[in-house]
């Protein structure tokens, strides 16, 4: 990891779950880490660094970083979140109330469009709930 502010906070994320929270030392704008984690089940993990408070030049809340996705695994184990899936149907569900509600479409056959969609979405997650 390399920061141009000092971090606070250098995780490994697993399947939604922080599952290491590694250790920082000197001025915390670099650190490189070896080491194995237990994976019992397939899915996901990234490295998660941020701060607990702006540090110029990043004025934002917060500095916040993270890695794509590392894709894992386990043989035996299933190759889907049924947990995950439920956050996209709670996601796709507010995705429509917002489309629902919002007054700035410029036909209905294009809010009916958009909102056939996110139904089509909510199907496939909703199905990976299982």
């Amino acid at each position: 990891m390399s920061s141009i502010v000092p971090i606070d906070h250098l995780q490994i994320v697993c399947n939604g779950k922080m599952t290491s929270e590694l250790k920082l030392e000197g001025d915390r704008t670099h650190a490189q880490v070896e080491g194995a984690i237990p994976i019992e089940i397939s899915g996901w993990c990234v490295l998660r660094a941020f701060s607990d408070k702006a540090e110029y030049p990043i004025l934002d809340l917060y500095p916040y970083a993270t890695t794509s996705p590392v894709y894992v695994r386990v043989t035996g184990a299933p190759l889907h979140s049924p947990s995950d899936a439920a956050y996209f149907v709670a996601w796709v569900d507010r995705l429509i109330a917002a489309a629902r509600s919002n007054p700035s479409w410029n036909t209905e056959a294009e809010k009916q469009s958009v909102l056939d969609l996110l139904g089509e979405a909510r199907k496939e997650y909703e199905a990976l709930t299982r």
